[in-house]
């Protein structure tokens, strides 16, 4: 798939679910965000991109601590769920504009922090994203990164990528935690931390943020059920008698210096 292919399914896909991603319970909430502001440590006087920025939550987080955001997103309808969700909170700091995350229409290092949160797995080029963040950061500042991650075991990688292709065509790839580092090391910032966690997730729920047919969720399903064994390790999924399965996503969670 070309990378304009991937750019129009991501519009598409995002386009149409927009109002869902404000809501969602994974994107609006969860530890991760507080952990990400501890870990960067923000300042009054920071200018702060965030990447990518979906229902706007990261942006939501950073805004009260820094001088100014800039909520960026490939999808126009992202953008506008994001600026009504912001205005009802009362934020006047943040600046919306639609980009492309792997051809970031700045100059060079005007930020101080770079942000971007479960979204790169949809990039057509995750390496030319980082290299793009690095590029706009100013020297010092910093990148931070959470986005879905996979197993090292290649085979079990394909097969988690394919289950989350099969409930979102926009998914392109995501990547392991140690290949993360290297794409950070290789666009020439430090890693100065990195982590992975899980959540748990509802096999039902989490479908139908996409809006999945219901052919779709029992393909899903099967996937889940027949997972060869280092994939099956990798989703710990729970299966009941008659529905309700769950199952693990995992992340990772990079913060790097230029």
């Amino acid at each position: 798939m070309t990378g304009e292919s991937t750019r129009r399914l991501v519009q598409r896909q995002f386009g149409q679910h927009a109002a869902a991603y404000v809501t969602s319970a994974t994107h609006a909430a969860g530890a991760d965000l507080e952990r990400l502001v501890t870990l960067v440590e923000p300042r009054p006087d920071w200018r702060v991109l965030d990447v990518a920025t979906g229902g706007g939550h990261t942006a939501r987080v950073f805004a009260p601590h820094v001088t100014r955001v800039i909520a960026a997103d490939l999808t126009l309808a992202m953008l506008q769920a994001a600026q009504k969700h912001h205005r009802q909170l009362g934020l006047a700091n943040i600046t919306y504009v639609q980009l492309d995350a792997v051809a970031l229409p700045f100059a060079a290092e005007v930020f101080d922090l770079v942000t971007c949160r479960i979204a790169p797995h949809h990039f057509p080029s995750i390496q030319q994203f980082v290299n793009e963040a690095a590029r706009v950061t100013r020297p010092g500042g910093l990148v931070a990164v959470i986005d879905q991650i996979m197993p090292t075991n290649r085979k079990a990688a394909r097969y988690v990528n394919a289950f989350e292709r099969l409930r979102d065509p926009s998914h392109a790839w995501a990547f392991s935690l140690p290949r993360w580092e290297g794409m950070f090391k290789a666009a020439g910032l430090d890693v100065l931390h990195s982590e992975s966690y899980t959540e748990r997730h509802r096999l039902a729920e989490w479908a139908a943020r996409m809006g999945c047919a219901p052919d779709t969720v029992t393909r899903l399903r099967a996937m889940l059920i027949q997972a060869p064994e280092k994939a099956a390790e990798w989703f710990q999924a729970e299966l009941f008698p008659g529905g309700g399965e769950t199952f693990l996503i995992h992340y990772g969670l990079l913060l790097g210096r230029k």
